[in-house]
């Protein structure tokens, strides 16, 4: 499927901030998809089709800096910056009893959004939330985020073209299945490394991974009320599973579900069984109750 196709709609938060998405289905269980670090929405690209369009409504985020999102300089690019557009970009889009599904990245946002609606008393907004091999603790920065903490790589990243093999790198490093790093699916993650605009935005994003905060927020995580699924690959070394069995004893209730033979993205390389969780999860936690 060719998410291109899908309707580009624009969420405008203010006049600069501006986060671009994709709606698919129209059924009655709303899902919003929140991709990683130096990715867009078209991470999703092998998980979209295989949610029945009459029961589900995806929508499909591109963070600020990604996709066709804004990208504007001097930005929040903090996880906080993301989690509080999101709980924007709910709220102006009327959307309650939501399920976040969030990537990496995008799935240390979802946390943070989830406890931020706690505290705002804005749980009516979240039904449940997928984390999907995404940190919730301090760990080592990836790669690319220790290569930027220079400021000369930094400019010369954004400054010089980024070559197919900073992509093959980072694939390699988050794919269990190294044959899935094709033209396919470097064309997925190549805009993130073209523009300027999307470079600049990057590294803002890489220089702001770790909050200043993170202890009370971690200690936030025991109060969270809603069904949470924790979702690894088992052999994600970007992300690494004891992430997720320490959300999983932090988080009443969390179900942790490990997918075998697996890397960093479980959506495109394990994109049925990944599906197959999530519904199940889904129907239990939510249809059910």
């Amino acid at each position: 499927m060719d998410l291109a196709n899908l309707p580009l709609n624009q969420c405008h938060l203010s006049e600069r901030e501006i986060l671009a998405y994709r709606c698919y289905g129209s059924g009655p269980l709303p899902v919003v998809l929140v991709h990683g670090l130096a990715a867009r929405s078209e991470t999703w690209t092998d998980q979209v089709p295989l949610f029945p369009a009459d029961r589900y409504t995806l929508y499909l985020l591109d963070l600020l800096g990604s996709g066709a999102s804004s990208k504007p300089s001097q930005a929040d690019y903090s996880i906080r910056g993301h989690s509080l557009r999101l709980l924007g970009f709910l709220d102006q889009l009327g959307l309650e009893r939501v399920t976040l599904v969030g990537h990496s990245l995008g799935g240390a946002v979802v946390l943070l959004t989830a406890v931020e609606a706690m505290l705002r008393h804005a749980d009516r907004l979240l039904a449940a939330m997928v984390i999907m091999a995404g940190p919730g603790y301090i760990q080592r920065l990836p790669l690319m985020a220790e290569i930027f903490e220079n400021r000369l790589a930094a400019a010369l990243f954004v400054a010089l073209y980024a070559p197919d093999l900073w992509i093959k790198v980072g694939l390699k490093m988050a794919y269990h299945d190294h044959k899935l790093v094709d033209r396919e699916h470097i064309a997925r993650y190549a805009p993130c490394y073209r523009s300027r605009e999307a470079k600049r935005a990057l590294v803002e994003t890489c220089r702001s991974l770790v909050p200043l905060d993170q202890e009370q927020i971690a200690a936030r995580y025991r109060d969270l009320s809603l069904p949470v699924l924790l979702l690894w690959g088992s052999h994600d070394r970007i992300v690494p599973l004891s992430q997720g069995t320490r959300l999983e004893a932090a988080i009443a209730g969390a179900e942790l579900r490990v997918i075998q033979e697996c890397g960093h993205n479980p959506q495109e390389e394990k994109p049925a069984e990944t599906f197959g969780i999530i519904d199940s999860f889904i129907t239990r936690s939510i249809v059910q109750d």
